[in-house]
Order: C-alpha cells, then sequence, then structure tokens
C-alpha cells in the first residue's frame, strides 16, 4: 500500500531477535503456544501472506529467517497483549475507526478495498494486527513514559558522530524530459520568452515529475547519475540550461538554489539525535522486560509442522 502499514507488532519490536523457551511437536494444527493462547498453521500462515504481500513477495520467497523472525514478533505480541490486557489497557471502536481512516486517507472506500482484493491480504486480519498495533502502542507508552534523554548525552553522541552530520553541497534542481529535439526546442523557445520553468515543464515534460513543474528537491552530487550530477552541480542558480542530450533524451534543467558544503550544528542535529537515543532507550527496556515476560511465561513452538508445512 501506498501508506504506512502497521505489522503485526509496534515499531520497536521489529529490532528484537528473543529466543524461545521451549519447542516441542505439539497438536498437528498449532504452530506455537503462548500460556493459553493457540496460533494454529492456518492463521500463523495467513499472518505471513499478508506480511510477504506488504513487501512485494509471495509466501514461498520467504526465507526460513524471515519466517522465523515474524514468529518470534508473533509471539512478543502476544505475551505484550497478555500484558496489556492484565493491566486492563483495551482500545475503542472510534480509536481504530479513526486510525484505519488516517491510513485510508487519499483513497475511496472502493479503491482502498479494491487493494485488499487485488493483494489477496485478508482485511480481517489486517484490522485485527492494527487493533493490536494499538494496544501495545498504549502499553508501551505507558510503560516507558519516563525515559528521557539528557542535554548531556546528545551532546556526547554528536561529538562522537560528527562525520554523521557533514552535508554535502545540495541543490534545488528542475529538469524536462523531451520526446524529441525539436519539442525541446518549442519548450526552450518558452522559456526564453520569459515562462516558467514549471509551466514549462506541466506542458511539454514526459517525465515523471512533470506535474510538479519539474521539481526534483534537493538533491547531493550522489543523489544523481554521475552524468546528470556534472550537468546540474556546474550550473549557475536561476540560469535555464540549454538542451541537454543525456542517457534519458533531450533535457533542460533549471538550479534555483545552492547550499554550500556544511557541518551541521549540535543545535541544529540536537532534536534528531535524541530521537535516535530515545528509540535505543526504549529498543533496550522493552528487549530486556520481554526476557522477563518470556521466562515467566509457557512458550512453545512447533517446529515439525512449521518443517512439514514448508515454512522452514
Amino acid at each position: 500500500m501506498k501508506k504506512k502499514r502497521y505489522f503485526t507488532i509496534f515499531l520497536l519490536i521489529g529490532f528484537l531477535s528473543c529466543t524461545n523457551n521451549a519447542s516441542i511437536a505439539m497438536g498437528s494444527g498449532v504452530v506455537v503456544t503462548v500460556n493459553k493462547r493457540k496460533v494454529t498453521l492456518s492463521e500463523f500462515k495467513q499472518r505471513l501472506s499478508n506480511f510477504a504481500v506488504e513487501n512485494g513477495l509471495k509466501l514461498n520467497q520467504l526465507s526460513k529467517d524471515v519466517v522465523l523472525s515474524n514468529l518470534d514478533n508473533l509471539i512478543n505480541t502476544i505475551l505484550l497483549l497478555n500484558e496489556a490486557q492484565r493491566e486492563g489497557i483495551t482500545v475503542t471502536t472510534q480509536e481504530v475507526n479513526e486510525e484505519y481512516n488516517q491510513l485510508k486517507q487519499g483513497y475511496t472506500d472502493e479503491q482502498f478495498n479494491k487493494i485488499f482484493i487485488e493483494k489477496l491480504i485478508d482485511k480481517n486480519l489486517w484490522l485485527k494486527e492494527l487493533e493490536e498495533h494499538l494496544i501495545i502502542k498504549k502499553l508501551l507508552a505507558s510503560h516507558f513514559s519516563d525515559i528521557s534523554v539528557s542535554q548531556r548525552e546528545i551532546a556526547d553522541y554528536y561529538n562522537s558522530h560528527k562525520k554523521d552530520y557533514f552535508v554535502p553541497e545540495m541543490i534545488r534542481a528542475y529538469q524536462m524530459e523531451l520526446p524529441s529535439e525539436t519539442v525541446a526546442q518549442q519548450a526552450l523557445n518558452a522559456l526564453e520568452k520569459g515562462e516558467s520553468f514549471t509551466k514549462v515543464a506541466q506542458l511539454y515534460s514526459i517525465s515523471p515529475d512533470a506535474s510538479n513543474g519539474g521539481d526534483m528537491g534537493y538533491l547531493s552530487a550522489r543523489d544523481l547519475p554521475e552524468e546528470l550530477s556534472g550537468i546540474l552541480f556546474s550550473m549557475p542558480t536561476g540560469k535555464v540550461s540549454n538542451i541537454v542530450k543525456t542517457q534519458f533524451g533531450y533535457q533542460i534543467f533549471f538550479v534555483s538554489e545552492k547550499i554550500p558544503a556544511h557541518q551541521e550544528s549540535l543545535s541544529e542535529a540536537k532534536d534528531s539525535i535524541a530521537n535516535l537515543i530515545l528509540i535505543d532507550k526504549k529498543r533496550e527496556a522493552l528487549t530486556e522486560w520481554l526476557k522477563v515476560l518470556r521466562q515467566q511465561a509457557n512458550v512453545q513452538i512447533n517446529y515439525v509442522l512449521l518443517k512439514r508445512a514448508g515454512l522452514i
């Protein structure tokens, strides 16, 4: 989907790789048991199928490691949902609907439902996972809300990662890709008569960014093929290029702004650094908490069934 997609577990859990308490061959249809919660092969395969489709793959293209990682995340989900239930944490239908509508933004109901049909995504399971995500998000917020980042931690991180905050020379560039030299000349004539680059690009360009007036955004040399970086970074600002024949066809370029290479200051970088450190702290806290939950839980995995099903 174009929109962000909530998988089985909150973002932080995706970083984890925990070990399991036990593994035995259980009943023929049960893949994993976490305390009283039993997950059947059918349910697990549907979750895997949703995951595969959302990542542009087929179920049989998932590697053993990916399958086991999904199983591990499912176990973590169940453990955290059990904790949420114990603590009385729930979400309302309204909260789920609000999140659903946020994800559906930009689509009609028909268009959004068509995605599930065409991609063979189980919508009921997808909605269940969305609800699980919201419950776990509330649970983690209640447990980790007191985790903070000090100014000293931010400064220490910045000083030890200064090279990561060096910003190379950047340009704001626009382009047109024209179907022929004749059309390219027509576009250039329009520009020479005073028409704006964005308007001419919308009229003549066949590049994907034509509807945005050819706006390529802010770019560094490494963001471009060597051929184009050599052209664009040698251009003066505010000037339109001549017609240029490149591997992409006949093109015209415009550079509106140049930002010299510079070292991002601590004050400029502090917010992003604080967020990185906070994520690391929460990940570490969650890892430790899940270890405790696993030690206290009865987790059993039916590896025999997983192998028979060709999943591992």
